[in-house]
């Protein structure tokens, strides 16, 4: 009896599009199998009409010059170790000031910690990064 019930569990496939998916995983928890379950719920056939009327509708965001899509998300990582100026320079930390820097003169420390302009090769991916600064 147990392996006929592993035989058939084995073999059972349920597609997506059935119309009644649950059938026969509700056939296989019968009592007459021996395994005492709760009926599954057995799900009624839909048609393609009310399939799409299910469906979430596809955001979208109409702005005064046209329809818009999705919103891009700028990575916050990026977002914390850039800074964009009014002119659309973008402003670095210089490394090197955290640990390790005891040998180093006074002014030196202070100067590391002031900001620097990124270099010319970063900028296309800080663009990336950032989709709404307005880097120049």
């Amino acid at each position: 009896m147990a392996s006929l019930l592993c035989a058939q569990l084995s073999t059972l496939r349920i597609s997506a599009r059935a119309a009644k998916p649950f059938a026969a995983a509700q056939r296989l928890a019968s009592s007459a199998n021996g395994i005492a379950a709760a009926p599954r719920p057995v799900l009624a056939a839909r048609s393609k009409q009310q399939q799409q009327q299910a469906a979430a509708p596809a955001l979208e965001v109409v702005a005064a010059d046209g329809p818009r899509g999705m919103k891009l998300k700028s990575r916050k990582s990026a977002a914390k170790r850039y800074k964009i100026t009014g002119s659309g320079k973008v402003m670095v930390r210089r490394a090197g000031k955290q640990h390790l820097n005891e040998k180093q003169s006074r002014k030196t420390k202070r100067n590391l910690g002031k900001m620097i302009t990124a270099s010319e090769t970063h900028k296309n991916l800080i663009r990336g990064c950032l989709p709404y600064a307005k880097i120049a």
